[in-house]
C-alpha cells in the first residue's frame, strides 16, 4: 500500500473527528443585562423607566434636528463611566439616526446616571414627525 492510498483511507475519518470535536466546545453566550432597560408594558414605574423619563428632556434639548430622522429608530447601549459621562458601546437600528444618537449621548452634558451604574444602560431613539 502506498502513502497516497493510506492517506485516502484515513482522511475521511480525520475530517469527521475534527468536525465532531468542534461540537464538544462549550457555547458561551454573552447575555446582556436588561437591568437598565425601560419596559413600560411590564413595569412603567420601574427605576429604569424613571431614568428614561429623566434622560428624554436632557437629550431633546440638544436634538434640534430630530424631525430629519422622523420614522427612524435606534436602540443605544451605553455604559456609565467614572468621568460621569456615557460611553456608547453599541447601536441597533437606522444608521443615520444611530450616528446622530451616538453624537448626542457623547456631547450632552448633565445626563443622569443609570439606576444601576455597573450595568449597561439602554435608551431608544424614535423621533416623530
Amino acid at each position: 500500500m502506498n502513502l497516497i492510498n493510506v492517506i485516502r483511507r484515513i482522511l475521511p475519518g480525520v475530517i469527521v473527528a475534527i468536525s465532531l470535536s468542534a461540537c464538544q466546545q462549550p457555547v458561551i453566550k454573552q447575555r446582556d443585562s436588561v437591568a437598565n432597560l425601560c419596559q413600560p408594558e411590564k413595569d412603567p414605574d420601574s427605576k429604569s423607566c424613571h431614568w428614561t423619563h429623566q434622560m428624554q428632556p436632557v437629550l431633546n434639548r440638544d436634538f434640534r434636528d430630530a424631525a430629519r430622522y422622523a420614522g427612524q429608530q435606534c436602540l443605544v447601549r451605553m455604559e456609565w463611566q467614572r468621568s460621569g459621562r456615557y460611553a456608547v458601546t453599541q447601536t441597533q437600528g437606522d444608521e443615520a439616526l444611530c450616528l446622530r444618537a451616538w453624537q448626542l449621548v457623547a456631547q450632552t452634558r448633565g445626563l443622569p446616571p443609570p439606576p444601576e451604574p455597573g450595568q449597561p444602560a439602554w435608551f431608544g431613539f424614535a423621533p416623530r414627525g
